[in-house]
């Protein structure tokens, strides 16, 4: 206890101390300001029209081709691509529909038109691709180009797009061929960001340009460049190794976070079953979540079955569930179609048609990629794990007040709909 104590005394002095001048640094430079804080709602779609902005030379940041040409330059320098790409200016088209081959995320058009450049922004991992997709995109670009174009797949992390978007055969010859490629948001996006940053001149581009990095570091969970949070980490990781002891404590404590984690998760859900008579909350006993949750399972709410059977629940295969994913808080209505429960005997039970059928025109908003995994599902947190799980502990929290009503709310619907046995 006496380490603990002496460890968390040391952090708090050095907290102190770099807040402190943090907060004088921040008086002439206000270097920690950036008017992202208030655009709410930021996601795909805004990103993609910064990144347009940025690459379109007839806009007013006043640097014409500059962007453009370093873009082209860091996507020359992917295998198979290099000297496929022409050396020219091109026309930037952002979010617009191209007839039957459905809307593009942004198109790149050479000027003579002898090339073209399809980029579909996927930042969320969770973010599926629809029906044939990038096939679409691929038939425009062939119709329009010939051979001569390229598709670019920009996610978060490295990742394939879904089969039936573009099937992994032809995926693998197209990147063989220098026609597709998928390029991330950490190894290209920020260094593209760093590019930028480094070739322009106007003080108030170069701000702007530091504050997008930094917004989408924050926005998909990345290590941090923003001065004052590299200060204290490096100042608190310092504090820390200067003693054996020191260095032992803060990797007990490290040890506990994933536990504290699950049982804030673990709070939440049996605050929201007490708000809903009837119903019990619980960790699903197997899976981590069906969009790459990679350390916490999610949390179910149903109701109990009435004759004990555990496959005559109420709600059929259906529940109420939280799931923590990227930093966010998402929750919806989910259909278990395997692994209900240990020794599950439903594994071949039908989709219950009824039940998605009147869900569908229900008062139940219809929500982004919904499947039959999720016929209803959206998010309910902050982007930052660290402003979720205080929010969790704090139940007069925003995030408290505006879930239980919701939880309530598809309570009802369950009960109203899905009345029938999860083996029927």
């Amino acid at each position: 206890m006496n380490n603990l104590t002496a460890c968390l005394n040391a952090v708090a002095s050095t907290v102190s101390r770099v807040d402190q001048e943090n907060r004088l640094v921040n008086q002439y430079t206000a270097r920690d300001f950036t008017p992202f804080r208030f655009l709410s709602g930021w996601g795909e779609v805004p990103s993609t029209h910064m990144l347009a902005f940025f690459l379109d030379p007839n806009e007013d940041h006043g640097q014409g081709t500059l962007f453009q040409e370093l873009f082209i330059k860091r996507l020359q320098l992917q295998p198979a691509v290099g000297a496929r790409l022409p050396k020219t200016r091109w026309k930037v088209e952002a979010e617009r529909r191209h007839a039957e081959y459905g809307q593009l995320d942004m198109l790149l058009t050479a000027a003579d038109h002898s090339f073209g450049i399809c980029l579909e922004n996927k930042p969320r991992n969770q973010t599926i691709d629809q029906p044939q997709q990038l096939a679409s995109y691929r038939k425009l670009l062939q119709h329009r180009h010939n051979e001569s174009y390229l598709l670019v797949y920009l996610s978060r992390e490295e990742r394939a797009p879904n089969s039936d978007s573009l099937h992994p055969d032809d995926r693998k010859a197209l990147t063989s061929s220098g026609h597709y490629i998928n390029i991330t948001y950490r190894s290209f996006i920020l260094d593209l960001l760093h590019d930028w940053h480094q070739a322009v001149h106007p003080e108030s581009l170069r701000i702007f340009l530091r504050q997008f990095r930094q917004h989408i570091e924050q926005w998909l969970q990345f290590e941090s460049t923003k001065p004052a949070q590299l200060m204290q980490e490096q100042e608190v990781a310092a504090t820390l190794a200067t003693s054996a002891a020191n260095v032992r404590t803060a990797f007990e404590i490290h040890a506990s976070i994933g536990a504290l984690r699950q049982q804030l998760l673990s709070r939440l859900t049996q605050g929201l079953v007490a708000a809903v008579p009837g119903t019990v909350g619980a960790e699903h006993w197997k899976y981590k979540g069906f969009f790459g949750a990679e350390t916490y399972r999610g949390f179910l709410i149903r109701r109990p079955s009435p004759t004990g059977i555990f496959d005559d629940l109420p709600w059929g295969r259906y529940a109420i569930v939280l799931e923590f994913l990227d930093g966010k808080l998402m929750y919806g209505v989910r259909f278990d179609r395997i692994d209900w429960h240990q020794g599950d005997t439903g594994a071949s039970a039908p989709w219950p048609n009824e039940i998605s059928a009147a869900m569908s025109p229900g008062p139940i908003p219809v929500p982004f990629n919904s499947n039959e995994w999720w016929p209803w599902k959206v998010y309910a947190s902050q982007e930052n794990g660290n402003d979720l799980y205080p929010a969790i502990a704090d139940t007069d929290s925003d995030l408290w007040k505006k879930l239980k009503p919701e939880v309530i709310r598809l309570a009802e619907a369950l009960d109203t709909w899905c009345a029938i046995p999860a083996n029927n």
